[in-house]
């Protein structure tokens, strides 16, 4: 059973049914007895998956130098779940100072950490203890082999390209997809509300859903200008947080994640998916997923733009541990019974926010696949046989921290991601990314041609010999490369940037701009015509 409810599996948010003045006197003292001892309140909360709280209060007890021998293991792990790693290798080091040896279980938690910041000697010795005791492991191996190759993860960093959204804030943004002319964002920064709510263990506000429209920066690569923000779905039903969602049938429709209107047996509201529909400009719920039981909470959806294959995140019995992915098809009428996507994609650790691609590509965050430490983003191609082909998506896409809410557009270019990699694991931001872009230095080719009047055929072009051509940068309109066309009127140069660019042509009474485009993104052919006008060329003699 669950014992928390979540947005995502690492970011707890415990609501509790039970409130301090329903309690009985008696009730009331025993319950302020414990809060009053942070140790057994820390105890409690980690017990209960609630690692925030637990790492405040083992933080309280380690100031008053007053806890237990192993207060830094227990600080070790309270980090490590909360993705400090920095911090968690901190407190790991200073336990094994006490002399007291690290269990199994910490050494693998101390080596995930060390991975993630880039420690990866120390994580594979680290690794190989824990492997030699826990030889059924088949992850550990695989893990090891990475960092060996960990060059490998590097290779497209000058293909892909990340940034930081211009939308964030000191709040928490936890996924955006593009919607229509702009995008959809889960956030909990503040909304205007009469009645202020929140989240009381935590005192932030509760996660929202947002839209804004986008403008493009002509001047850099995957960067956006995001206008007229505004909180949408106000009009389904939730108290508490919603989000993520995913969008299908030509925006019509959503899946989203919200609370439960509801508690569980134990009193928690657990995370429940539901579908809306948008009418008149408002999103309204038309129903819930009806395969889902009442103590487990589902914690991320993708759905498929026909609304007939549904993937999810959760922890659920029978899986391999952790929260894992599952899917279901929509046949009839009806959802079919959720299947594991089995050892190929799950592991024993966590698999998170799934995004389905128009191409029948799914992509996952995982921290038990081997990367570059904490949640990786991961692509998986699905095969005839429902057998799914994993590749990491390598720097920088993904980082040492924790890297998920991918999502990406039909021509798999331009996207956004989610990581809490800018303040060492405190805070979640929206990243820009776009893939397969061009590599600079760029090396262009093409040819010049010339025609007297732009109205006749172009049978009658004539290459055009002995011309300069200026590459000039059209933002600090400096002439960053220069050539000069051959005989037959061929040139070459290197662009040495992404930018817009002009060329100048200069030579033969001739003298005027051409416009000049390189692809954004990479293609294989760099082989450009440049078609001189004469009538738009030519220098007069008054001139």
């Amino acid at each position: 059973m669950i014992r928390y409810i979540n947005l995502n599996f690492f970011l707890f948010y415990t609501i509790l049914l039970l409130v301090l003045s329903t309690l009985s006197v008696d009730a009331q003292k025993g319950f302020m007895s414990v809060l009053a001892d942070p140790l057994k309140t820390g105890n409690n909360a980690y017990l209960a998956g609630d690692y925030a709280l637990a790492l405040k209060n083992y933080q309280e007890v380690s100031r008053k130098n007053n806890g237990p021998k192993n207060i830094e293991l227990r600080l070790a792990r309270s980090y490590f779940f909360t993705h400090s790693y920095k911090k968690a290798c901190g407190a790991y080091s200073k336990f094994l100072k006490t002399g007291i040896n690290l269990a199994p279980i910490d050494q693998y938690y101390y080596a995930e950490s060390l991975t993630s910041v880039g420690d990866y000697e120390l994580a594979k010795q680290l690794y190989t203890s824990y492997f030699e005791k826990n030889l059924n492991n088949t992850i550990v191996p695989a893990k090891i082999w990475r960092i060996n190759n960990i060059e490998y993860l590097y290779e497209d960093s000058l293909k892909n390209a990340v940034h930081f959204a211009e939308i964030n804030t000191a709040y928490n943004e936890f996924q955006m997809l593009s919607y229509g002319k702009g995008v959809l964002l889960t956030s909990n920064r503040p909304t205007v509300e009469l009645i202020k709510k929140v989240d009381k263990n935590r005192g932030v506000p509760f996660n929202h859903l947002f839209y804004s429209d986008v403008q493009n920066d002509p001047f850099s690569i995957g960067a956006y200008f995001y206008e007229s923000l505004k909180e949408i779905g106000t009009g389904l039903p939730n108290k508490f947080h919603i989000g993520p969602v995913s969008i299908y049938n030509s925006g019509k429709n959503m899946a989203y994640i919200a609370n439960s209107s509801k508690p569980d047996e134990a009193g928690y509201y657990p995370l429940r998916l539901y579908f809306a529909v948008l009418k008149k400009g408002e999103w309204q719920k038309v129903g819930v997923f009806p395969l889902q039981e009442r103590n487990i909470s589902i914690n991320e959806v993708t759905i498929a733009e026909a609304g007939d294959i549904l993937y999810f995140s959760a922890v659920m019995e029978g899986g391999y541990g952790g929260a894992d992915i599952y899917i279901s098809h929509y046949r009839e009428g009806n959802w079919s019974m959720p299947e594991n996507l089995g050892v190929t994609v799950n592991t024993d650790q966590d698999e998170a926010f799934p995004f389905l691609h128009s191409e029948g590509i799914l992509y996952f965050s995982s921290n038990g696949h081997p990367g570059l430490g904490g949640l990786d983003i991961f692509r998986a191609k699905i095969q005839d046989n429902n057998y799914y082909e994993i590749e990491n998506l390598g720097y920088p896409l993904n980082s040492g921290y924790d890297d998920f809410a991918f999502s990406i557009d039909s021509l798999r270019r331009q996207g956004f991601l989610t990581s809490n990699r800018k303040n060492g694991g405190l805070d979640n931001d929206i990243y820009e990314i776009d893939m397969n872009l061009q590599a600079y230095p760029l090396e262009v080719n093409g040819i010049v041609k010339f025609i007297e009047h732009n109205w006749m055929d172009s049978t009658e072009l004539q290459l055009l010999a002995d011309v300069t051509l200026k590459l000039i940068d059209i933002a600090t309109s400096k002439v960053v490369a220069t050539s000069k066309s051959n005989s037959i009127g061929e040139f070459a140069f290197t662009v040495p940037y992404f930018s817009q660019y002009k060329i100048q042509i200069q030579g033969k009474d001739l003298d005027g701009i051409v416009s000049f485009e390189v692809p954004k993104y990479a293609k294989e052919n760099q082989n450009y015509e440049i078609v001189v006008v004469n009538d738009d060329f030519k220098v007069t003699a008054s001139e």
